[in-house]
């Protein structure tokens, strides 16, 4: 007989079984599907990403700043890519701490009776670092303006890079993509000059190259949202949700083409696994003018010719027009700045999945492969991208403020660069001191203390397995150059032993034992320790 029984709002089927305490909840040591632990190779790739590009920030007047991982929801809005609230995509719950609800001045709104009116609001871990900025910039600027300073006409300049962790509730694990990670900005507020959009798309570059990426293996392509929004006006797409549908649909143009854009503009269709993919109804006729554009750039033009092929193609109006004029502005200025078609180039089928875009917006592609589990060769595709944001500020405060920026995804690039055998030139490990009497950890702390001293890592071995291959291979786990080697013999001589590790893994060609000892091992003075090792780093 099996019935149901509930504990610890957990239920089972009660079998007979004579090992029933196997069936109780138990703790298992296991990490949340699409979080990671960072080991020390992809952290080095990590941080010398930010560090590299960061330097390029600071060359083009840009300072570090920093905001909170957790905002309130309401402060972040409903702009990731295909979805409609802020719990759909975010991770969001209610403040356990009541506090009071505010009025639009500040003030706290009372009840009936005058009492505060107290809520758990809604928390989110922010999505990205560009909805925190406008948030910073809001505040600023709302306090300043409870002192009569705010100007609508003239708003401040702000530059500011940033960089950490950001959440998304990812429902497809893509390789490269990942619930949290890592992203590292660089924004403008306060300037709608297409000359900054160029320059945000100079910064891409010089940051890819500073990072290690050599010309080729990636491009920075630019569009302009007005363009798209235009040319969809053109064809009687007015309604702001059907338009923003259609978007997200071209927006996959490099993943299923200009079939897959038709059949997900008219009827639907079904993918490589067999999912059914709704259409949105869409006559042929107007699916066809709009597949029969992006289908003219699938191959890549000039900046000027990708303009002037747009003008040929896509009628007039003022949105288009002005959407065209921004575009041959950041032409312009790239030119002035010296950056050629090699690096930069206008794609009409880039379209960006935030909501928050209203003008020209960046995406950074890499030409990197890698093979997979399966043995196929595959793209990560995209690893940075930006754009102009003129109303994130506005929805806050109720003045517009014209914003723009880019963003490395820094996990997605470490990630590319991991998968494709490129790695960060990684900085060696520590000087290991091995342990082979407690007695002597007095002269074991001095020798490290003098290294330190001189500027160099040095770790002696705690670790409870004292072997000496024990130690030698925690040694080489951490990419440790030396060892050095101290016991009551080299201490009544005054020498150590010094083993190059760094050498030994590189002359593995050598067969006879002692052949390779001589050339790796050295008898140092323990008063010359530092200026040996210093020598041979």
């Amino acid at each position: 007989m099996r019935f149901v029984y509930f504990t610890d709002n957990l239920f089972f089927f009660n079998t007979p079984q004579p090992d029933m305490e196997r069936k109780q909840r138990g703790i298992v040591p296991r990490k949340i599907k699409g979080f990671r632990d960072i080991d020390p190779g992809l952290n080095s790739i990590r941080w010398h990403i930010i560090r590299s590009a960061s330097e390029v920030y600071k060359l083009y007047g840009f300072e570090h700043w920093d905001t909170p991982a957790l905002e309130y929801a309401e402060n972040l809005g409903k702009y990731l890519p295909d979805t409609d609230t802020v719990e759909e995509g975010v991770y969001s719950f209610k403040n356990p701490e009541a506090e009071p609800v505010l009025t639009a001045d500040g003030r706290e709104l009372r009840d009936e009776w005058d009492h505060v009116v107290m809520e758990n609001h809604f928390l989110s871990l922010r999505y990205d670092l560009t909805a925190p900025l406008a948030r910073l910039y809001a505040e600023n600027l709302w306090h300043e303006s409870l002192k009569g300073n705010l100007a609508t006409s003239k708003a401040p300049l702000f530059r500011r890079y940033q960089y950490g962790p950001v959440y998304r509730f990812e429902a497809k694990l893509d390789p490269g993509r990942f619930r949290e990670f890592w992203q590292l900005d660089f924004d403008t507020v306060g300037s709608g000059s297409p000359a900054v959009d160029a320059e945000t798309c100079a910064i891409l570059a010089a940051s890819m190259e500073a990072i290690g990426m050599p010309k080729g293996s990636f491009l920075v392509k630019v569009n302009n949202r007005k363009v798209l929004k235009g040319f969809l006006a053109t064809l009687g797409i007015l309604d702001e949700n059907r338009e923003q549908s259609v978007l997200r649909i071209i927006d996959k143009f490099d993943k299923i083409g200009v079939e897959g854009i038709f059949g997900e503009l008219v009827n639907g269709r079904t993918d490589e696994s067999g999912a059914v993919i709704p259409g949105l109804g869409m006559d042929a006729s107007t699916a066809k003018k709009i597949t029969g554009l992006f289908g003219m750039f699938t191959a890549l033009q000039s900046r000027p010719e990708t303009i002037e092929n747009i003008k040929k193609t896509c009628g007039h109006n003022d949105m288009l027009e002005e959407g065209l004029s921004e575009l041959s502005e950041i032409d312009q200025t790239l030119r002035s700045l010296g950056f050629g078609e090699d690096l930069i180039l206008f794609d009409p089928t880039l379209v960006r999945g935030m909501a928050y875009y209203t003008g020209p917006v960046f995406e950074v592609v890499s030409n990197l492969q890698y093979t997979d589990e399966k043995g196929r060769q595959r793209k990560v595709g995209s690893v940075c991208g930006g754009g102009r944001y003129d109303g994130l500020v506005e929805r806050l405060l109720n003045v517009k403020i014209p914003a723009t920026g880019a963003s490395i995804g820094v996990d997605r690039l470490a990630e590319l660069l991991s998968l494709t055998g490129w790695s960060a030139k990684s900085p060696h490990g520590p000087v290991i001191v091995v342990v082979f009497d407690e007695n002597m950890m007095p002269a074991y702390n001095k020798i490290a203390a003098g290294l330190r001293n001189a500027g160099i890592s040095a770790e002696i071995y705690y670790g409870m397995q004292r072997g000496l291959k024990k130690q030698l291979s925690y040694a080489d786990k951490k990419n440790c150059p030396f060892a050095i080697f101290l016991g009551e013999d080299e201490l009544a001589k005054g020498v150590v032993t010094v083993k190059n590790l760094r050498l030994g893994r590189e002359i593995t060609e050598i067969a006879d034992k002692e052949e390779w000892k001589k050339k790796v091992q050295s008898e140092v003075g323990l008063e010359n320790i530092v200026a040996y090792i210093r020598d041979n780093l």
